[in-house]
């Protein structure tokens, strides 16, 4: 398990070291437009001067989390759906590819299949 945090701690890392390597290039870009004179560049500096980072460590961790559990729910889904296609292919390999169909909502024990 410590080895499992650890690769999520430095996977973490390395996302916010980029995301503000993104950051600070976007800011870099925006600070040689010219200004028009309506706040822009004031409101730069309050973004230059505003870098929190433990609420930016945190975002980066809870998008981690996201990822994670979105896999997780993927892999659950893909391994249910094995299994009804498992089921499937058994019933037609017992019963031939004429016997009764099967779906979400009527189950094999649903229609009687004559021998």
């Amino acid at each position: 398990m410590g080895e499992v945090q650890r690769l999520l701690d430095e996977l973490s890392q390395t996302l916010c070291k980029f995301r503000e390597m993104r950051r600070v290039a976007m800011i870099n870009l925006l600070n040689q437009v010219r200004c028009c004179e309506c706040g822009h560049k004031k409101r730069l500096l309050c973004a230059v001067q505003q870098t929190p980072k433990k609420q930016q460590r945190k975002s980066c961790s809870s998008n981690v989390s996201r990822l994670l559990t979105a896999c997780l729910s993927l892999m659950l889904l893909l391994t249910i759906y094995g299994g009804h296609l498992a089921r499937r292919y058994n019933h037609v390999r017992a019963y031939g590819s004429n016997a009764c169909g099967s779906t979400f909502f009527y189950t094999y024990t649903d229609c009687d299949v004559c021998v």
